[in-house]
Protein backbone atom coordinates (compact mmCIF):
# COMPACT_ATOMS: atom_id res chain seq x y z
CA UNK A 1 0.00 0.00 0.00
CA UNK A 2 1.41 3.53 -1.04
CA UNK A 3 1.90 4.97 2.56
CA UNK A 4 0.57 8.61 0.55
CA UNK A 5 -2.59 7.59 -0.22
CA UNK A 6 -3.20 6.48 3.62
CA UNK A 7 -1.84 9.93 5.11
CA UNK A 8 -4.40 12.88 5.42
CA UNK A 9 -5.54 14.45 2.25
CA UNK A 10 -4.15 18.24 2.78
CA UNK A 11 -0.24 16.28 3.31
CA UNK A 12 -0.82 15.43 -0.16
CA UNK A 13 1.28 17.89 -3.57
CA UNK A 14 -2.01 17.99 -5.12
CA UNK A 15 -3.90 19.02 -2.68
CA UNK A 16 -1.51 21.87 -2.32
CA UNK A 17 -0.72 22.81 -5.53
CA UNK A 18 -4.73 23.00 -6.04
CA UNK A 19 -5.22 25.06 -2.89
CA UNK A 20 -2.72 27.44 -4.74
CA UNK A 21 -4.29 27.94 -8.02
CA UNK A 22 -7.26 28.41 -6.19
CA UNK A 23 -5.88 31.11 -4.03
CA UNK A 24 -4.30 32.83 -7.21
CA UNK A 25 -7.58 32.51 -8.71
CA UNK A 26 -9.65 34.12 -5.89
CA UNK A 27 -6.54 36.83 -5.35
CA UNK A 28 -7.28 38.04 -8.95
CA UNK A 29 -10.65 38.73 -9.15
CA UNK A 30 -9.92 40.38 -5.73
CA UNK A 31 -8.13 42.74 -8.04
CA UNK A 32 -10.42 42.96 -10.34
CA UNK A 33 -13.23 43.87 -7.68
CA UNK A 34 -11.31 46.01 -5.85
CA UNK A 35 -10.42 47.89 -9.54
CA UNK A 36 -13.91 47.94 -9.82
CA UNK A 37 -15.38 49.61 -6.82
CA UNK A 38 -12.35 52.05 -7.19
CA UNK A 39 -14.11 53.05 -10.98
CA UNK A 40 -17.02 53.04 -9.70
CA UNK A 41 -17.63 54.22 -6.23
CA UNK A 42 -20.99 53.33 -4.41
CA UNK A 43 -21.38 57.23 -3.81
CA UNK A 44 -22.11 59.56 -6.43
CA UNK A 45 -22.87 63.18 -6.02
CA UNK A 46 -24.20 65.15 -9.37
CA UNK A 47 -24.36 69.44 -8.61
CA UNK A 48 -26.41 71.52 -11.32
CA UNK A 49 -26.03 75.58 -11.33
CA UNK A 50 -28.18 77.57 -12.76
CA UNK A 51 -29.74 81.72 -12.83
CA UNK A 52 -32.37 83.67 -14.70
CA UNK A 53 -32.75 87.33 -14.21
CA UNK A 54 -35.25 88.19 -11.29
CA UNK A 55 -37.00 90.59 -13.62
CA UNK A 56 -36.85 89.96 -17.44
CA UNK A 57 -35.10 93.56 -18.15
CA UNK A 58 -32.54 95.61 -16.40
CA UNK A 59 -33.39 97.77 -14.23
CA UNK A 60 -33.52 101.83 -15.00
CA UNK A 61 -33.61 104.77 -12.75
CA UNK A 62 -37.55 104.20 -12.56
CA UNK A 63 -37.66 101.21 -10.39
CA UNK A 64 -35.64 100.22 -7.60
CA UNK A 65 -34.80 96.84 -5.75
CA UNK A 66 -33.75 96.70 -2.52
CA UNK A 67 -33.09 93.25 0.14
CA UNK A 68 -32.44 95.24 3.64
CA UNK A 69 -31.71 98.48 2.86
CA UNK A 70 -29.01 97.11 -0.32
CA UNK A 71 -30.23 98.70 -3.41
CA UNK A 72 -29.46 95.58 -6.19
CA UNK A 73 -29.13 96.74 -9.89
CA UNK A 74 -29.51 93.67 -11.38
CA UNK A 75 -30.90 90.88 -8.93
CA UNK A 76 -30.57 87.28 -10.64
CA UNK A 77 -32.10 84.05 -8.58
CA UNK A 78 -29.40 81.39 -8.58
CA UNK A 79 -30.41 77.76 -8.15
CA UNK A 80 -28.01 74.74 -6.57
CA UNK A 81 -29.05 71.52 -6.49
CA UNK A 82 -26.75 68.34 -5.75
CA UNK A 83 -27.88 65.04 -5.94
CA UNK A 84 -26.62 62.19 -4.14
CA UNK A 85 -27.41 59.08 -7.13
CA UNK A 86 -24.93 56.47 -5.40
CA UNK A 87 -26.50 53.48 -3.34
CA UNK A 88 -25.19 54.67 0.05
CA UNK A 89 -25.27 57.72 2.39
CA UNK A 90 -22.52 60.36 1.80
CA UNK A 91 -21.48 60.90 5.34
CA UNK A 92 -20.19 63.86 7.34
CA UNK A 93 -17.03 62.35 7.45
CA UNK A 94 -16.63 62.44 3.66
CA UNK A 95 -16.21 65.77 3.55
CA UNK A 96 -12.25 65.71 4.44
CA UNK A 97 -10.87 68.08 6.80
CA UNK A 98 -14.20 69.26 7.33
CA UNK A 99 -14.03 70.97 4.20
CA UNK A 100 -17.47 72.39 2.62
CA UNK A 101 -18.56 71.77 -0.83
CA UNK A 102 -17.92 75.43 -2.04
CA UNK A 103 -19.69 77.27 -5.30
CA UNK A 104 -17.88 80.02 -5.99
CA UNK A 105 -20.45 82.78 -7.69
CA UNK A 106 -18.01 85.75 -8.02
CA UNK A 107 -20.85 88.45 -7.58
CA UNK A 108 -20.80 91.38 -4.57
CA UNK A 109 -23.72 90.41 -3.11
CA UNK A 110 -25.59 87.31 -2.46
CA UNK A 111 -27.96 85.46 0.06
CA UNK A 112 -29.23 82.36 0.47
CA UNK A 113 -33.50 82.48 0.20
CA UNK A 114 -34.32 78.96 0.65
CA UNK A 115 -33.28 75.44 0.92
CA UNK A 116 -34.85 72.18 0.45
CA UNK A 117 -34.84 68.28 0.48
CA UNK A 118 -36.59 65.39 -1.61
CA UNK A 119 -37.66 63.24 -0.29
CA UNK A 120 -39.19 65.88 2.55
CA UNK A 121 -37.77 64.01 5.44
CA UNK A 122 -34.44 64.30 5.31
CA UNK A 123 -32.23 67.31 6.45
CA UNK A 124 -30.12 69.24 4.50
CA UNK A 125 -26.38 69.60 5.35
CA UNK A 126 -25.91 73.55 6.66
CA UNK A 127 -25.09 76.08 4.16
CA UNK A 128 -23.47 79.90 4.60
CA UNK A 129 -22.31 82.48 2.39
CA UNK A 130 -18.88 83.38 2.84
CA UNK A 131 -18.04 86.32 0.97
CA UNK A 132 -19.30 85.17 -2.79
CA UNK A 133 -18.83 81.55 -2.04
CA UNK A 134 -21.79 79.27 -0.99
CA UNK A 135 -20.64 77.10 1.41
CA UNK A 136 -22.42 73.30 1.76
CA UNK A 137 -21.48 70.97 4.56
CA UNK A 138 -20.29 69.25 6.14
CA UNK A 139 -23.19 67.09 6.42
CA UNK A 140 -24.84 63.75 5.86
CA UNK A 141 -26.46 63.70 2.28
CA UNK A 142 -28.64 60.30 2.17
CA UNK A 143 -28.55 57.93 -1.27
CA UNK A 144 -31.77 59.39 -3.34
CA UNK A 145 -31.40 62.30 -1.83
CA UNK A 146 -31.82 65.66 -3.85
CA UNK A 147 -30.88 68.50 -2.09
CA UNK A 148 -31.56 72.68 -3.45
CA UNK A 149 -30.55 75.67 -2.61
CA UNK A 150 -32.12 78.95 -3.68
CA UNK A 151 -29.89 82.50 -3.55
CA UNK A 152 -30.67 86.22 -4.38
CA UNK A 153 -27.61 87.75 -6.19
CA UNK A 154 -26.88 90.96 -7.75
CA UNK A 155 -25.48 90.74 -10.98
CA UNK A 156 -25.44 88.17 -13.14
CA UNK A 157 -22.68 84.95 -11.45
CA UNK A 158 -20.36 83.10 -12.64
CA UNK A 159 -19.81 79.96 -10.84
CA UNK A 160 -17.40 77.50 -10.17
CA UNK A 161 -17.38 74.83 -7.43
CA UNK A 162 -14.91 72.99 -5.58
CA UNK A 163 -14.63 70.34 -2.96
CA UNK A 164 -12.94 67.45 -1.22
CA UNK A 165 -15.21 64.92 -0.74
CA UNK A 166 -13.71 61.42 -0.11
CA UNK A 167 -14.56 58.37 -1.85
CA UNK A 168 -17.27 60.19 -3.81
CA UNK A 169 -17.53 60.33 -7.09
CA UNK A 170 -18.74 64.18 -8.40
CA UNK A 171 -20.51 65.16 -11.37
CA UNK A 172 -21.21 68.31 -12.99
CA UNK A 173 -25.08 67.46 -13.86
CA UNK A 174 -26.74 68.78 -17.08
CA UNK A 175 -29.23 71.45 -15.65
CA UNK A 176 -32.76 71.95 -17.17
CA UNK A 177 -32.89 75.47 -19.21
CA UNK A 178 -34.60 77.97 -17.02
CA UNK A 179 -38.09 78.78 -18.02
CA UNK A 180 -40.57 81.33 -16.85
CA UNK A 181 -43.15 78.50 -16.56
CA UNK A 182 -44.44 76.98 -13.02
CA UNK A 183 -41.31 76.38 -11.23
CA UNK A 184 -39.85 79.78 -12.03
CA UNK A 185 -42.64 81.98 -11.03
CA UNK A 186 -42.59 79.79 -7.89
CA UNK A 187 -39.10 80.66 -7.55
CA UNK A 188 -39.53 84.47 -8.36
CA UNK A 189 -42.62 84.61 -6.30
CA UNK A 190 -40.44 83.25 -3.24
CA UNK A 191 -37.72 85.82 -4.33
CA UNK A 192 -39.96 88.63 -4.72
CA UNK A 193 -41.97 88.41 -1.41
CA UNK A 194 -38.16 87.90 0.13
CA UNK A 195 -37.57 90.90 -1.16
CA UNK A 196 -40.69 92.78 -0.54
Amino acid sequence: MDAHASGPFYATDTFWAAAGVVVAVLGGWGAIWAAFRVSHPRRRLTYAVTHARLVRRRIDGSLEIRRNGTLLADPHLVTVVLTNRGRRDIASSAFDRGEPFRVSLGVPYAEILAGECLPSAALAPPARIHGTELRIGPGRIGSGTTITYQLLVDSEPSYSCRHSLLDVRVQSAPAPPLQWGRTSSRSSQRARSAIS
